[in-house]
C-alpha cells in the first residue's frame, strides 16, 4: 500500500514539473484599425484586379465571335451563297468573389504577406479606368467563377452593311464605233508624243506623209508605155507630238508631218547592154496638222510646203539645159473631213495655194473611200480609190485605186496593195503629162 501511494506521489510530482516547464501560448494579438484598414485595402486591391482581367476575357471572345463571322459571311458571299448570321454565345457576366473579412483576429506571426500589382498592370488598370470603352480584341476562354451567372438579353446582331455599286458611266457609242473599243476619260488628259491618229494618213493619197515602195512594170506616158520598170520610193511620217482629250470621242491633237518622194527608173541600156538604175525626181514636202475628233467625225486642218527637183541623171539624158518652168514649188492650205460608214472609211476636202496666181492656179479638192473591216485574225482584205483635182491642171482628175491585203494585228500594219492609177502626173514638175500606170506596192506607216 505505501509502495503504491509513493508511485502515485512521484507521478504526480513529474507531471507537475513537466507542466510548469511547458511554455504558456501567448494570447492572440488583436489588429490595430490602421492594419485592418490596409489589409481591406489590399484584399479590394486584389479583387479588381481579378475581375478587370475577367471583362477584358469576355470582351475578347465577343470580339473573336464578330471576326469569325464576318469571315464567313465574306467567304458565303465569294461563293455566291446567302448563309443565316451565327448567333454570338450569350456573354457571361463576370461576378468578383465575394471579399470575407475574417472575424478571428490572426496572430502577427500569421499574417498572410500580399503581393503588390506591378507597374505594368497598374497602368493597365488606369487606362481601363479612364477609357470609356476599350477597343474590341479577341475572345479567349473565361476563367471559372465562383458564382453562378445570370443571364443578360441577347442582342440582335447588327445587319451586314451592303456596299452600294457605283453605276458604269454611260460610254460613248460614237466613239467605239469610231475607235473599235472602249475608252473611259473622266477628265480633260495632255498627252506628249502619243500613238496613233485621230486622222489616219490617206493611204492611196500618193503625196500622203508615209513609207511605201512600189514596182510599176507597166507604165505609159502620154499613151507611150515605157520600155523598163519606174519604181517610186517614199520615206515619210505623221506623228502625233501634242494631244488633248476631253473623253474618249472628243480630243484634238498636233501633227508633224515629213517626207521624201522619190522615183527610179530601171531599164536595159542598148548601147552599153546593161541594166541601168537612175533616180528621176525627188520631191519633199513638210507639214503642221491640227486634228479633231468629234465622235464620228473627224477633221484635219493642214498646212504644208511641198517642192521637186529632178534627178542629176534625168537632166544628163534628156540633155535638159536651159530652166524649165517648176509651178509644183508651192504652199498650201486645206481642211479634209473623214467618218467611217460600214466599214468604209470617207473623206472629202478643199485646198487653197498660198501663192500669186500667176505662180500656181489656187484651188485643189480631194475625195475618195477606203474598207477595211476591223478582224482578229492576222490579214484582212483592203481596198478603195483616191482622187485628186487641181485648178492648175484644169480639174483632170488623178485617180489612184488598190485592192489587197492588210497584214498584222498592230496599229503599224503592212499593206499589200495591186494599185493602178490614172490621170495628171503626180510627182515631179511635170504635172501636166498624162500617165497610168499599174503595178505591186508595199506599204507602211511607222508610227
Amino acid at each position: 500500500m505505501k509502495k503504491t501511494l509513493s508511485v502515485l506521489v512521484l507521478t504526480l510530482y513529474v507531471g507537475t514539473i513537466a507542466f510548469a516547464q511547458t511554455p504558456a501560448t501567448p494570447p492572440a494579438r488583436v489588429l490595430t484599425p490602421a492594419e485592418q484598414r490596409q489589409k481591406e485595402k489590399i484584399d479590394r486591391e486584389v479583387q479588381r484586379e481579378r475581375q478587370i482581367r475577367a471583362e477584358w476575357a469576355q470582351k475578347q471572345r465577343e470580339y473573336e465571335a464578330k471576326q469569325a463571322e464576318k469571315e464567313r459571311q465574306r467567304q458565303a458571299k465569294k461563293a455566291g451563297k446567302t448563309l443565316e448570321p451565327i448567333q454570338p454565345p450569350a456573354p457571361k457576366p463576370v461576378t468578383a468573389p465575394a471579399v470575407t473579412t475574417p472575424t478571428v483576429d490572426r496572430p502577427a506571426a500569421s499574417t498572410p504577406s500580399v503581393v503588390e500589382p506591378t507597374k505594368k498592370e497598374k497602368r493597365e488598370k488606369r487606362k481601363k479606368e479612364t477609357v470609356a470603352e476599350p477597343a474590341p480584341v479577341t475572345q479567349p476562354v473565361a476563367e471559372p467563377t465562383p458564382t453562378t451567372p445570370v443571364p443578360e438579353p441577347v442582342k440582335a446582331p447588327r445587319a451586314e452593311r451592303v456596299k452600294r455599286e457605283r453605276k458604269p458611266r454611260p460610254v460613248d457609242s460614237t466613239a467605239v464605233a469610231a475607235t473599235g473599243r472602249e475608252e473611259s476619260v473622266s477628265r480633260p488628259t495632255q498627252e506628249f508624243l502619243p500613238k496613233g491618229h485621230l486622222f489616219d494618213p490617206i493611204l492611196l493619197d500618193p503625196l500622203e506623209a508615209q513609207t511605201y515602195g512600189s514596182i510599176l512594170p507597166l507604165y505609159w506616158t502620154e499613151g507611150q508605155k515605157y520600155k523598163g520598170s519606174i519604181v517610186p520610193f517614199a520615206f515619210g511620217f505623221a506623228k502625233p507630238f501634242y494631244r488633248r482629250s476631253t473623253n474618249a470621242s472628243h480630243a484634238e491633237e498636233w501633227v508633224l508631218d515629213l517626207a521624201s518622194f522619190t522615183q527610179f527608173e530601171a531599164f536595159h541600156d542598148d548601147v552599153t547592154d546593161k541594166a541601168l538604175r537612175r533616180i528621176i525626181n525627188t520631191d519633199y514636202k513638210i507639214s503642221i496638222i491640227y486634228n479633231v475628233r468629234r465622235g464620228e467625225h473627224n477633221y484635219r486642218f493642214r498646212v504644208y510646203h511641198l517642192s521637186s527637183h529632178l534627178g542629176d541623171d534625168y537632166i544628163y539624158r534628156n540633155k535638159i539645159t536651159a530652166p524649165s518652168p517648176n509651178s509644183v514649188n508651192y504652199e498650201l492650205l486645206d481642211a479634209t473631213y473623214s467618218r467611217t460608214v460600214n466599214n468604209w472609211r470617207v473623206y472629202g476636202g478643199l485646198g487653197v495655194v498660198l501663192r500669186k496666181t500667176e505662180e500656181r492656179k489656187p484651188l485643189s479638192a480631194q475625195l475618195g473611200a477606203f474598207y477595211k473591216k476591223p478582224s482578229t485574225k492576222a490579214t484582212r482584205l483592203v481596198g478603195g480609190a483616191d482622187i485628186k483635182f487641181w485648178q492648175q491642171t484644169n480639174f483632170r482628175p488623178g485617180i489612184h485605186a488598190g485592192i489587197g491585203f492588210e497584214v498584222g494585228r498592230t496599229q503599224n500594219n503592212l499593206t499589200f496593195l495591186l494599185e493602178g492609177y490614172s490621170g495628171f502626173r503626180p510627182y515631179s514638175q511635170f504635172e501636166q503629162q498624162q500617165t497610168t500606170w499599174l503595178g505591186i506596192g508595199l506599204y507602211l506607216n511607222p508610227f
